[in-house]
Order: structure tokens, then C-alpha cells, then sequence
């Protein structure tokens, strides 16, 4: 009979092997980001970020989402192409209600917002986060995603 300490191990184990199917990055993809948006009241933000740290803050995401073209949606969806798309788009992924009837589309500003409180931007989201309250990680997580995401 399995103890429930040792069936709680056996799980973690399973969710860190599934943390390591991502490729790491390249050494050359390494360094800063600058990244400028037009915020909805027409002012430009400029989000500064640190590609090295934003995929070592994206390991605690990559469980749940994919980052490259062909990959499958995970627990979350495929994030390719993520910026600059509607919520609750992506083909194939089971969105809950609240994505499905929101109008918010992925802008860098909307994607801050996401990551620093995803229950206001989108209230009633499936998604088991609580948010990321340092501005500099944020930035840095943003940064390696649009980076891994976005065609050059």
C-alpha cells in the first residue's frame, strides 16, 4: 500500500519530469530585451527584460504551457504567437467561460496585468496562479516569452 507521503513524492517527481522536456536556451539568446507598447490610454510603456532570468522565472510555467509552433497544448494552451492575439483563441484548447466571453486581446500591457493579478483581469479563469508581484520578474518573464514566441 502506498503512504499518501510517498504518493505526494510520486507526484512531484512526475511534474518536475514533465518540467524538463523543454530545450534550454541557446547562449546566445542570452542578455536584455527591450520591449515598447502603446498602453490603452495611448502612452508608451517600454518593458526592460532579462531573457537569462525570464527563462529560469518560466520554469515554473512551462508544466502547464508550450512555447513553439507545432508543440500541443499542455494543462494551459500553446503560448506561440501569444502577444498580439485574442484570449480564448487558441484552436483546440478547452478555455473556461470567463476567457471565452472576455475581449481582451494579448498586448504587453495586458499581459503584465495578467501575470501580477490573473483573477482581476480575468475573474472566474480556471488557471491554479496567483500572480507575480515583482515588476522585474514580470518584465523578465514577458521578455523571454515574446522572445520564444514571436516570429523574427
Amino acid at each position: 500500500m502506498i503512504s499518501s507521503k510517498n504518493l505526494s513524492l510520486f507526484f512531484l517527481v512526475i511534474l518536475l519530469m514533465a518540467c524538463s522536456d523543454q530545450q534550454s536556451v541557446d547562449n546566445d539568446q542570452k542578455g536584455a530585451e527591450v520591449l515598447n507598447t502603446v498602453t490603452d490610454q495611448g502612452e508608451l510603456k517600454t518593458i526592460d527584460g532579462d531573457l537569462e532570468r525570464g527563462r529560469k522565472l518560466y520554469l515554473q510555467c512551462r508544466a502547464c504551457h508550450s512555447l513553439k509552433e507545432k508543440e500541443p497544448h499542455k494543462i494551459g494552451p500553446n503560448l506561440f504567437k501569444i502577444i498580439g492575439s485574442k484570449a480564448g483563441s487558441r484552436e483546440g484548447y478547452n478555455y473556461s467561460d470567463a476567457f471565452l466571453k472576455s475581449d481582451i486581446v494579448w498586448t504587453l500591457e495586458n499581459f503584465d496585468l495578467w501575470l501580477e493579478k490573473p483573477y482581476e483581469i480575468v475573474p472566474g479563469n480556471k488557471m491554479v496562479f496567483s500572480g507575480i508581484r515583482e515588476q522585474e520578474d514580470r518584465n523578465n518573464i514577458i521578455a523571454y516569452v515574446y522572445d520564444q514566441t514571436s516570429e523574427k
